[in-house]
């Protein structure tokens, strides 16, 4: 069951922009239009808010999009007009991470952000000529490379990171084209959803992503193992409904889709079975109901019955039932409808088109109109509430009807400008009105006259209503001002009360009970003012554009209102200790009674008829179904009780046998375990006194180490205090010797550093005569080089011109080659031909083999049907003691029989002889058969020939590679080079090789016989199709024949014989 739960918003907001979902679905993100563009998190689980994000750097009065990290921790925010900034939110400190200017020189919109799911830092945003790609690091946004290369911009509409790939990103574009980018490289264009259908929104799934564009269309893409990565492997499109695709939503076990369309309308469809469902049909159902696409211009609850009406500049009227929470009706008309009213009965409304205005009677299953009168774009029109009259605006005139005669009982003028409100007084001898000329008027309807008035000018009213007493009148209008008014001496109103509303309302409603007064603004916020007036109130924020009608149930448990958003809200007013109103009828059951015309009831009861008529029959045959099956289950009830008592008995059988077995092998077992049982007692015994003794001397030899441990331990106490006393004398005499080592040392040193710098000082000077040295061999080197280098210039050049010669060389030896390899492609192709004539032969045959299988097998099942009538016949015989009584008249009637008998004989001769003829063609057609085998291998030993010359013209091919590999290596030895090209071209061309082509005549003649050949096997397949095919019709004809004469001969020899069993009897 669908349950829908409502999250407040704020109240000083203009509307929602955009909404991110955290990818463990515990909390929601909602961007709302503001002074200060504002984001709040709500907590899925409890409703309440975590969380607002306000920030200065924004730049803008709203969100167009934004986006959880995978992780959950970030929330990144693109900004809109005018500054494009792009948010990184670290949401629970409510605090900006970084920000940066995602648009581009341009200031082009921006429409999407999204991270990547495999790299919380890694974050791409896309709008009109922009896709740019940005890394989080250390507390700002670093831009990267574009992903898209230099590609010509185009308008980027969508974009979206495929979850089962770490660097892979799909792209749409508003002139239907997918762009995969892959490890930050395009990798081409996928296949489009249409062409020029803009792609709004791409969604992934298990088996890879759907799309949502313009025109109502959805396709599914799949992952594929080839070079196209995925594929479409289903489209759809919601009939009726060519609009764009706004949203796409997926279960998490992806068994519904959720689409949200540009026209305000849900659809779902079913993913279970999308490899089943065809394209051209509609496979998509409302979510939950249809709703409005455009603003609601009207809306009107009944009295009588649970249901609201409202209309809208979409061209449609619609029926609600707020208890059931659903629609009732639905009609689409061909112009606008600006005003509707209900009947308080529930059967009929009023509703004011642009062309006119029409009462209409609410049907079971339609909305029909019957009467029309002439006021066009009527605003506004209401029915009394005791429903016998009803009031139209027609411009600046009130007309005022009779519900049930449709007859214009008077005419209320008086207004010098578009009359915006009217309203019925509770007993209906009176009614208010109030227009944008500042007027407000009440009526009364006997003489439909002005009682009573208040003009101010400058003022346009946009509601009024009057009190339930009458007493008092409230009005709102463009001054911002709500009035009430109340009688003043004369013919007039004066305003007793005026209160500041800071901005303008659009309607107001008083409940019946006249505890509270709603006012509806043009902002979408419903104030509940305390009545009688004291100017205090408590706002509601509910719409997201100017409301446009309200109205209170009857009971004063429902506040219903509409809004140019396309929305209708329905609120249970409650007092303020949170008890629901007590209506006055609340003991009277709201009614149930619906308009049905005669023509409709007529139809629908001969539809049950013809339906009654089709379930009896359906009854009989499925009674007489089930009567065969329960025949057909108790045979094989009973077959199978009577097997299974079979097996019951000899299961019962071998269970007594086993049984036995049983119980002489536990009383074997027993003896043994006892046995056995013995045998280890002893065994343990013995056991447990070899371990004892082994015990006993382990203790004494015990008791003999102790004693040689203790004698170990002083001998080594004496022996340690020894070598402490000599290390002693060993340390001391050691650090004698290294002092005087020391003192020696420190005067080597001091010698050793004389030594150093007089060595160094000689170092220098050996130091400057080698560079002398050197400088003078490095001179004489150049120019030696220099030389060497001219030689080597012109040897290189000799080279050169050698090359070229071999490359021409070369060149020529890879002409033959490729000239070469193509013989052998058309070699290989002419086998290929060769092999495909072989396979469809192949095929052929077979064919042939399977209808001959097929001819056998009918043959069988006749000859077993012939021997069924056979056994059939012989039963019938034994029933022929029961036409005795015919003898007398079957005895005038036998020569004559015997004669059709005899003339039946010779017609079965004849039959017999056909038959004869009929195997004879078979045979001559196996005869066929056999030929075209032999044909078959006569082809197929060609084939073997072509291979094997195919096989020589390899090796030798593969000889010459080896060859021309064993020339190249002298490739730097321009002699040897020489040498092997000629033993190769000796080797290959020893003899003259002359172009060998096929005769024109003989190929000619080739092909006028296979052509012949291919022909004549063809008429053979045709001829013996037919001739198999009549043939399967003589027999049957025969086989029916057959049948007939020996039913009529069996019945002639019961006759005869019942003859002269009653001749001999007589």
């Amino acid at each position: 069951q669908k349950k829908k739960n409502f999250i407040p918003a704020t109240i000083d907001a203009e509307g929602i922009t955009c909404l991110a979902l955290s990818p463990n679905h515990k909390y929601l993100a909602i961007a709302e239009k503001s002074e200060k563009a504002i984001i709040t998190i709500f907590d899925l689980l409890t409703l309440k808010r975590r969380k607002l994000l306000v920030s200065p750097e924004c730049g803008s009065r709203e969100y167009v999009s934004m986006a959880f990290s995978p992780d959950g921790k970030t929330l990144a925010a693109q900004a809109g007009a005018p500054e494009w900034n792009l948010l990184l939110w670290i949401w629970e400190k409510a605090k900006v991470a970084s920000m940066v200017k995602s648009t581009n020189q341009q200031g082009m919109p921006l429409y999407q952000c999204a991270f990547n799911p495999h790299d919380g830092s890694l974050l791409t945003v896309c709008g009109n000529q922009i896709f740019k790609s940005f890394r989080a690091a250390e507390s700002n946004l670093k831009p990267l490379a574009p992903l898209l290369g230099k590609r010509e911009p185009q308008n980027y509409t969508t974009h979206l990171w495929l979850p089962d790939e770490k660097e892979r990103v799909v792209v749409g574009t508003d002139q239907g084209e997918l762009l995969l980018v892959e490890g930050g490289e395009l990798k081409g264009s996928l296949v489009s959803p249409g062409e020029g259908i803009a792609i709004e929104v791409i969604l992934p799934y298990s088996k890879g992503f759907i799309v949502g564009g313009d025109h109502g269309r959805l396709s599914l893409y799949e992952k594929t193992e080839d070079k196209d990565y995925y594929k479409s492997s289903k489209s759809f499109a919601i009939e009726n409904n060519l609009v764009k695709l706004k949203s796409l939503a997926i279960q998490p076990g992806e068994e519904t889709l959720i689409c949200a369309l540009e026209n305000n309308q849900m659809f779902s469809l079913s993913m279970a079975n999308t490899d089943i469902m065809k394209a051209d049909e509609m496979n998509f159902e409302l979510f939950t109901q249809s709703f409005h696409s455009k603003g609601i211009t009207g809306v009107d609850c009944c009295v009588r019955k649970p249901l609201v009406a409202t209309c809208s500049t979409d061209n449609s009227v619609r029926i609600w039932n707020y208890n059931l929470k659903t629609t009732e009706l639905v009609k689409f008309f061909p112009e606008e409808a600006f005003s509707i009213a209900f009947h308080p009965s529930g059967l009929h409304i009023l509703v004011g088109f642009a062309d006119k205005l029409r009462m209409m009677n609410l049907l079971m299953d339609d909305i029909r109109a019957f009467k029309e009168f002439g006021i066009k774009g009527c605003k506004e029109c209401c029915f009394s509430h005791g429903g016998s009259y009803f009031a139209a605006v027609n411009n600046n005139t009130i007309q005022v009807y009779n519900t049930y005669t449709c007859d214009n009982i008077g005419n209320l003028r008086g207004h010098n400008g578009k009359v915006k409100s009217v309203y019925w007084s509770p007993d209906d001898t009176k009614l208010v009105s109030a227009g944008m000329d500042g007027a407000v008027y009440e009526w009364t309807l006997k003489d439909f006259k002005r009682n009573k008035e208040n003009v101010i000018k400058g003022c346009g009213y946009n509601c009024v209503l009057s009190t339930p007493d009458s007493h008092q009148i409230l009005a709102v209008g463009s001054d911002r001002k709500l009035k009430e008014f109340e009688e003043s001496p004369g013919a007039g109103f004066q305003v007793s009360k005026e209160f500041d509303t800071g901005g303008v309302m659009t309607q107001i409603c008083l409940p019946i009970s006249g505890r509270a007064l709603f006012a509806a603004s043009e902002t979408g916020t419903i104030r509940s003012y305390n009545y009688p007036l004291t100017g205090q109130y408590t706002e509601y924020q509910a719409h997201a554009g100017p409301i446009t009608r309200m109205r209170v149930s009857f009971d004063d448990t429902m506040l219903f209102c509409v809004s140019e958003d396309g929305s209708l809200f329905v609120f249970d007013v409650r007092e303020k200790d949170g008890r629901a109103k007590a209506g006055k009828e609340a003991a009277v059951a709201f009614a149930e009674e619906v308009l049905v015309t005669r023509s409709d009831l007529e139809e629908k009861k001969a539809r049950m008829a013809e339906l009654e008529t089709q379930v009896n029959e359906l009854t009989t045959q499925n009674e007489y179904k089930l009567r065969l099956k329960d025949l057909d289950l108790n045979e094989r009830i009973k077959d199978i009780t009577e097997k299974f008592t079979h097996e019951l008995e000899g299961d019962k059988a071998k269970f007594e046998l086993l049984l036995q077995e049983k119980n002489e092998q536990e009383m074997e077992y027993e003896e043994k375990l006892k046995q056995s049982e013995e045998r280890h007692q002893g065994q343990m015994h013995a056991l447990e006194a070899q371990f004892q003794a082994k015990i006993m001397g382990e203790v004494e030899r015990y008791h003999a180490l102790q004693q040689e441990k203790e004698l170990l331990n002083e001998r080594w106490d004496e022996q340690n205090a020894l070598l402490v006393e000599s290390h002693e004398r060993v340390i001391l005499e050691l650090t004698e010797e290294y002092e005087e080592k020391l003192q020696e040392e420190q005067v080597s040193l001091h010698t050793e550093q004389q030594e150093k710098g007089e060595a160094a000082r000689e170092f220098e000077e050996t130091k400057r005569q080698l560079e002398e040295d050197a400088d003078r061999e490095i001179d004489a080197l150049k120019k030696q080089y220099e030389a060497k280098l001219t030689q080597e210039r012109e040897v290189g050049l000799r080279l050169k011109g050698e090359n070229g010669i071999m490359k021409k060389k070369f060149n020529a030896l890879q002409k033959d080659i490729d000239d070469q390899k193509e013989e052998i492609k058309q070699l290989f192709e002419q086998k290929k031909e060769l092999y495909q004539t072989i396979g469809s032969l192949e095929k052929d045959i077979a064919g042939l083999k399977k209808e001959i299988s097929e001819r056998d097998e009918t043959i069988g099942d006749k000859e077993k049907r012939i021997y069924d009538l056979k056994k059939k016949n012989q039963e019938l015989e034994k029933f022929k003691f029961v036409l005795d009584y015919k003898i007398k008249e079957l005895k005038k009637q036998i020569e004559p029989r015997e004669l059709e008998i005899a003339d039946m004989k010779e017609q079965i001769k004849e039959m017999d002889h056909e038959l004869e003829r009929y195997h004879k063609n078979n045979a001559s057609l196996d005869l066929t058969i056999s030929d075209l085998k032999l044909k078959l291998d006569g082809i197929q030993k060609e084939s073997l020939l072509q291979r094997k010359a195919n096989q020589d013209l390899q090796s030798v091919i593969r000889q010459f590679h080896h060859n021309l590999h064993e020339t190249a290596q002298h490739i730097q030895d321009p002699k040897a080079l020489k040498e092997s090209v000629k033993k190769l071209y000796q080797k290959h061309c020893a003899e003259d090789v002359k172009p060998t082509e096929l005769e024109e005549d003989i190929q000619k003649e080739y092909n006028r016989q296979r052509e012949y050949l291919e022909k004549s096997v063809e008429s053979l397949k045709r001829k013996l199709h037919k001739d198999m095919e009549s043939h399967r019709q003589d027999n049957m004809r025969i086989m029916q024949e057959n049948v007939t004469l020996i039913k009529e001969i069996n019945e002639l020899r019961r006759e005869v014989r019942q003859g002269e069993a009653s001749q001999s009897r007589g």
